[in-house]
């Protein structure tokens, strides 16, 4: 199986996707371009944001239709303010126009990649040290509660995504003294244990569903 991803993000799904497919799919291994695929490989290809990413999925949609070796095309995306079912209908429309040659799989990372981060129970100490950390338990634990419902941050100003972001940077900060996060270094999330987390957390409490639509792509 031959399969070409689009993901959202400019660095950080592309480095994380690369890294997660061979941990759920061992079969697949990663090759720098869509044409130097052979057999059971995957390439990735990013969309540069919203809304960058339409034309970044019209391109990749002919470019799967000039080779006859793609099995499949696979297009994640954040849902950021919308509700999931919003962003898939937006997708699915989308694509309703266009003529794909293969299957097509939706990820919707819902709200973002930073949501499912923050479903690795690990990171999140039971009592922190950080002021800043205690308040966000305050207002939402994620380590108890589906971080799919975290709310906006409004004394913040931060929307969903932007507090996920932050939450899962200062949880990290708290807890190990020289790990971080950021978009342009996801390095902790490309463990197969971090990774592990996430599928136990999906499995045991049916939290951040739609992590499941990354399972579904790839096995």
């Amino acid at each position: 199986m031959n399969v070409h991803v689009v993901v959202e993000g400019v660095v950080s799904e592309k480095k994380i996707y690369r890294a997660w497919i061979p941990f759920l799919n061992p079969n697949l291994s990663y090759v720098d371009h869509i044409s130097l695929m052979t057999n059971d490989n995957f390439s990735i290809v990013s969309g540069g944001g919203f809304p960058n990413y339409f034309s970044t999925i019209e391109a990749a949609i002919e470019d799967v239709n000039s080779y006859s070796n793609i099995d499949k095309l696979v297009i994640a995306v954040d849902s950021e303010d919308f509700t999931y079912s919003e962003k898939k209908n937006e997708i699915t429309s989308f694509l309703s126009h266009l003529h794909c040659t293969v299957g097509i799989n939706i990820i919707i990372q819902h709200f973002c990649i930073e949501t499912w981060a923050l479903g690795n129970q690990k990171i999140m100490r039971p009592n922190p040290q950080s002021s800043e950390l205690r308040e966000y338990k305050k207002i939402f634990n994620v380590r108890l509660s589906d971080p799919e419902c975290l709310p906006p941050h409004k004394k913040e100003e931060l929307n969903r995504a932007q507090f996920a972001e932050r939450y899962l940077r200062y949880a990290l900060n708290d807890k190990y003294r020289n790990l971080s996060y950021s978009k342009s270094n996801p390095e902790i999330m490309l463990h197969s244990k971090y990774f592990k987390s996430l599928c136990m957390r999906y499995e045991k409490t049916e939290h951040i569903k739609s992590f499941n639509d990354f399972l579904l792509a790839f096995n």
